[in-house]
């Protein structure tokens, strides 16, 4: 019932919002509506509904299935309208990594979650995939940072309410992806990162972590 209210809230604020800035302009307004339940509510509580929501509307309407009935038939009509294709610096597909591991970081936890983005991109290596992609991994890394850093407790959620409400810079939760690489076959993925665990993979992995950690808004207050 609290993720279907921030649903609808988002619904609604999504039809007078710019195209190219849903991505910001959701997760602040998500945010602002959480800031004002916070005051006779769990912070964390609310944010946690706040993301969900968002996973359902910018990252799969089967996040849904994990969460319980939250959308309507008009509902539902009015996303697929106006929230159709949102990007993360024009990524469509960054958007969605993003926030299925921000719900998948709430509803089970972090280590699963960062298995299942794993298992999705070593599938993507295989022949016919679209190919091993560090900047994916580092799409999932941040929507489940960030899931975990504004529901941590009360102290968290109220610090990353006071971050997101009323607009925020697109780099205090998401780092540069676009040099990192990506489309790598499963044959190349062998031969020049040693796989996975592999020095080389291991060092870009690294390098992921070091990005996410510049970030203010996926750290803890």
């Amino acid at each position: 019932a609290r993720t279907r209210g921030y649903y609808q809230h988002l619904v609604r604020q999504s039809q007078e919002m710019p195209k190219d800035e849903r991505f910001e302009r959701l997760i602040a307004a998500a945010f602002q509506l959480a800031k004002e339940r916070s005051s006779q509510s769990d912070p964390a509580l609310e944010n946690r509904a706040a993301v969900l929501a968002l996973a359902i509307l910018l990252g799969h309407h089967r996040v849904e299935n994990l969460v319980g009935p939250v959308t309507d038939p008009e509902s539902r009509l009015a996303a697929r309208r106006y929230l159709r294709n949102v990007t993360l610096r024009g990524r469509n597909d960054w958007c969605r990594h993003y926030f299925v591991s921000a719900a998948l970081a709430l509803v089970s936890n972090e280590k699963l979650t960062d298995q299942a983005g794993l298992f999705k991109e070593e599938s993507d290596s295989a022949e016919g995939g679209s190919g091993f992609s560090f900047s994916d991994l580092l799409a999932d890394r941040a929507g489940t940072t960030f899931a975990l850093a504004a529901t941590r407790d009360r102290q968290a959620a109220l610090k990353m309410q006071d971050r997101l409400a009323g607009g925020f810079d697109l780099a205090l939760i998401f780092p540069e992806a676009a040099d990192l690489p990506e489309g790598i076959p499963d044959a190349e993925l062998q031969s020049d990162y040693g796989g996975v665990g592999g020095e080389r993979y291991q060092a870009m992995i690294a390098e992921i972590e070091r990005r996410l950690a510049t970030r203010e808004g996926l750290s803890g207050p």
